[in-house]
């Protein structure tokens, strides 16, 4: 199938080389002035069918967003279950030094072992960093927010940013804040609906008591009613929390239902910064086709619906929409980037996101070793004298862990979004999986499992089972940054 040329798509994605230094700006400015960039090569798309969804027939509600479960083991188990000094952990790591000089020749405190990175993405930087970079998908001018609720199993069960219903037009119901003769219904303020009810209403799973929600601000009163409601039992917010009313009114709430507040403190070694990210946004861009007759007959009626019941006419509203928010595949796209900065490859770190047919997220995954197994005590390396003393065994893909950490029931028809080209084994359980797409940005390979061997064995079962190619050219968009994808290929 040959490739297609897809214009006016600009991706957005993580700068790798930020530094977190003070966590206390505003979230109104932190929102509007938040910026992912990179200088990505071209991306690709595989796909079975093409998409006929748009920015406007999409739901506003930033995709699920929900769901996912990215890591392939819980922080703890490289922290707690080894090498703390008790008796216990002591043992433990006696046993696992045991187990691998027994079964892969393999001595685990040798000083010519490769170690596992470690500028890699606490959990709470890398769920504040999935909420603000949530907030970039509103279209609201004023400010942009975004909530990311996490299960217990630091699975990412639901996400949202601040918005209109969906199916109510963003290009016609107002954006004022404030109207000058105090008209309630020619401001934005009836009809938005808050970001952390929207992560509530886009969960994946079947709910979300017990969770906890990553935020910019204590949410106000109204959306901290529906957060008690929903049963979650923890807020983490980054900003300092106000006196107003409504803020206060949430404080009582929360302590009265027992919902814990916990202000978010930045990991000294995290490479997001939430102050100093700036530079202009690339505009979201819709396919460049012109309005269809239908959507004009929806413009046409939306602005009749305005005019007989809040006498508002939309050409005459002063206020318009944002129009730098992230496009949907900017924003997956940068999500699985993301998602990539959770890996302990000190080589390769790949971040993967799955994504249903109504523009929700329903599972994530980044590489590293399966669940309780020490990322501690296995071997990173790429090149050994023996296979057991190299990383390829032991690693799970990002693309296997999105499928296996999904939180729907299936992942059929979805399309998955992906740093790198699958390879050969990837692209078997994505068949299998039911999904129908695969968004990528670089089939180059280097070495190891990635070989040119398995990028064509891959490509061979994607094409038989009618996936086609698309091509789509992603811009720069700050001159000079460093790429994403340079060190994640080698």
């Amino acid at each position: 199938m040959p490739f297609r040329n897809s214009t006016n798509i600009v991706i957005v994605v993580v700068a790798l080389s930020l530094q977190i230094s003070s966590a206390n700006s505003s979230s109104e400015s932190f929102s509007r002035n938040m910026s992912f960039s990179s200088t990505p090569p071209p991306t690709k798309k595989l796909k079975s069918e093409e998409s006929s969804s748009n920015s406007n027939q999409a739901p506003f509600l930033s995709p699920p967003q929900g769901a996912h479960s990215l890591n392939t083991m819980n922080e703890s188990n490289s922290t707690s279950q080894i090498g703390h000094g008790s008796d216990s952990s002591n043992e433990q790591k006696e046993s696992v030094k045991s187990l691998m000089l027994r079964e892969a020749g393999y001595d685990i405190d040798a000083p010519s072992n490769t170690k596992k990175r470690q500028n890699y993405l606490d959990w709470d930087d890398y769920f504040m960093g999935v909420s603000f970079l949530s907030a970039q998908r509103s279209k609201d001018p004023e400010i942009q927010l975004g909530a990311c609720i996490v299960d217990e199993d630091n699975r990412i069960v639901g996400i949202g940013y601040n918005g209109f219903p969906r199916g109510c037009s963003d290009e016609c119901l107002p954006w004022a804040s404030i109207d000058e003769k105090g008209r309630d219904l020619h401001t934005k303020h009836p009809f938005l609906c808050p970001a952390e009810v929207n992560a509530i209403l886009n969960k994946c799973s079947a709910d979300v008591k017990g969770t906890r929600m990553y935020v910019a601000g204590i949410p106000d009163n109204v959306a901290a009613k529906t957060i008690i409601q929903a049963g979650i039992s923890e807020i983490v917010y980054l900003n300092e929390p106000g006196d107003d009313d409504s803020t206060r009114a949430s404080r009582i709430m929360f302590e009265m239902s027992g919902v814990k507040l916990r202000r978010y403190e930045a990991n000294a070694i995290s490479p997001l910064d939430f102050s100093k990210i700036e530079g202009k946004q690339c505009k979201a861009t819709s396919s460049g086709l012109e309005p269809t007759l239908a959507s004009q007959n929806d413009a046409i009626k939306h602005r009749d619906l305005l005019m007989k019941e809040a006498s508002f006419d939309p050409k005459k509203g002063k206020v318009r929409k944002r129009e730098e928010y992230l496009s949907w595949d900017d924003y997956f796209t940068a999500v699985a980037f993301l998602s990539a900065r959770r890996s302990k490859d000190p080589n390769t770190q790949v971040g993967c996101c799955i994504v249903d047919s109504n523009k929700c997220i329903v599972g994530i995954g980044y590489n590293g070793f399966p669940r309780g197994c020490s990322d501690e005590h296995l071997p990173w390396a790429r090149v050994a004298d023996s296979e057991l003393h190299k990383k390829y065994p032991y690693v799970v893909h990002a693309e296997v862990n999105a499928i296996l950490n999904k939180g729907s029931k299936d992942v059929k028809g979805a399309s998955l979004f992906v740093a790198l080209f699958p390879c050969c084994e990837c692209a078997k359980v994505i068949i299998q999986a039911g999904i129908k797409e695969i968004v990528y940005l670089s089939d180059v390979v280097s070495s190891g499992t990635h070989s040119h061997f398995s990028l064509k064995v891959s490509l061979i079962f994607l094409l038989t089972f009618s996936f086609s190619v698309e091509y789509s050219t992603m811009k720069q968009t700050h001159a000079g940054q460093v790429g994403l994808c340079s060190k994640w290929l080698d």
